[in-house]
């Protein structure tokens, strides 16, 4: 898997296609999806609305179309950042195609 330049954390973007702004509270997530399990870069909530429930949106660093504010970053976010992209180096896990789970779910809901 390709390395990634992660965002900190609490870092705030727009994702491709949409207006509202999340906040990045989570990186390098493994997610299951009904029977197979796949990759995220980020987990993010809505801002400024916080966290509602256990919902969490989640997309890949392709997917941001704008950041809005980079989040705190220190020598403990890079030691991080780089701990998440060894370990993505050596992850069998497929890297999930948000535009291809979108159009999946609009195909079973519609």
């Amino acid at each position: 898997m390709e390395k990634v330049e992660f965002l900190p954390l609490g870092s705030i973007v727009v994702i491709n296609g949409g207006v509202k702004k999340y906040m990045i509270i989570a990186r390098g997530l493994n997610v299951n999806l009904g029977n197979k399990q796949v990759f995220f870069d980020y987990g993010a909530c809505r801002y400024p609305e916080g966290m509602e429930g256990d919902q969490v949106m989640y997309f890949q660093h392709e997917d941001i179309a704008k950041i809005i504010f980079n989040g705190f970053n220190d020598e403990d976010n890079e030691m991080m950042i780089k701990n998440i992209n060894n370990q993505l180096s050596v992850t069998k896990l497929e890297r999930a195609n948000v535009k291809e789970l979108k159009a999946e779910m609009e195909v079973s809901n519609g």
